[in-house]
């Protein structure tokens, strides 16, 4: 791909989590061709599951990795990473980028943590920000302006994209079923503060709430989609203790989440991404956190985010699509290297 005079060819790609490395994956489909892709990822992280599974060559990444000669190895023209705020090793990758005068990007999703994602409150963690830092939708991108990114670039968002077209072909395949957004609220709560019940509450508890008040969404049938990084038989307790309900365990690398949203038609969650897609599709997403120590971040109608199903009236909640702002949104990749290299011309 040439900008002026200015050739790109060979990108460089670290992730960690799910969610950067699915929308890395939707940007590498369609420009398959353009770029040489090189990826790197630790074994047991979603990323290296994600890329290894859509038939991808990962390079697995050690503790003891040199970046600096791998990346020297590749001779790339671009680095992007995937951000995590649990996760230090895109700062290498951007760091070693830097210093190698290649241009870095970073992807930034979930609308939380942006600043802590390159060392903050650390003295002189502005030095960890890369080159570039994208964002995929109008509150994102609010939120980095706010926060100083004055190198924050709107790029589309390729995965729901994707999923938008998908849905078109599948949402009349919709039943009277609930759909619950599994997390590890238990094992972050106690990763970052040592204490599992930090927040007042765990997935398990949220899980238990729906089961008991099914009626309030005149069906019996519960979908429980669990976070990639949760053990399969986790909420396989529930199938005897709530024998009268119809429910189901989704494995989130065997069953396409997209498929999971057309199939269901209330989608509950805690905090996550797929909140805001079922909300983008015109599904009624609800956000429930039965506590007042922690808030959902996720752009979703205020009067869906509730704290019990208690007294519980669908007709109170808000649905509607938003799917003609997230196809205006951004530009798209190649637009975006082209942008990049010819600033760092």
């Amino acid at each position: 791909l040439y900008a002026g005079d200015f050739f790109v060819g060979e990108c460089a790609a670290f992730c960690n989590d799910a969610a950067p490395s699915n929308n890395l994956l939707s940007i590498v489909k369609k420009y398959e061709t353009e770029f040489t892709w090189y990826f790197f990822a630790y074994k047991n992280s979603p990323a290296f599951r994600i890329f290894q599974d859509a038939g991808l060559h990962v390079r697995e990444l050690h503790e003891k990795s040199n970046i600096e000669d791998l990346l020297k190895n590749i001779s790339t023209d671009i680095v992007i990473v995937g951000t995590s705020w649990q996760n230090r090793t895109h700062l290498e990758f951007i760091k070693k980028a830097r210093e190698l005068h290649t241009p870095s990007i970073a992807l930034l999703e979930h609308w939380v943590n942006y600043r802590e994602r390159f060392g903050y409150p650390q003295e002189g963690w502005q030095e960890n920000i890369a080159d570039f830092v994208t964002l995929n939708d109008e509150v994102g991108y609010a939120i980095a302006q706010e926060l100083g990114f004055c190198n924050a670039i709107k790029l589309r968002f390729e995965a729901l994209l994707g999923d938008m077209q998908r849905y078109q072909t599948c949402k009349n395949e919709e039943e009277n079923r609930v759909l619950f957004i599994s997390e590890p609220t238990k094992k972050v709560a106690f990763t970052t503060f040592g204490d599992e019940n930090f927040w007042g509450f765990n997935e398990f508890e949220v899980c238990e709430e729906i089961c008991k008040n099914m009626d309030k969404f005149s069906t019996s049938c519960l979908t429980i989609r669990l976070h990639p990084s949760d053990e399969i038989q986790k909420y396989d307790y529930l199938l005897q203790k709530y024998p009268n309900l119809s429910i189901e365990i989704e494995n989130p690398y065997e069953i396409p989440l997209i498929n999971s949203l057309c199939k269901n038609r209330v989608i509950v969650g805690i905090d996550g991404f797929v909140l805001f897609e079922a909300m983008v599709l015109g599904k009624l997403s609800i956000s429930l956190i039965p506590s007042s120590k922690r808030e959902c971040v996720v752009p979703i109608f205020e009067q869906n985010k509730i704290t019990t199903l208690e007294d519980l009236k669908l007709s109170d909640f808000e649905v509607k699509s938003s799917i003609d702002e997230i196809n205006f949104f951004g530009i798209d990749f190649a637009s975006m290297v082209k942008k990049i290299a010819n600033e760092k011309k």
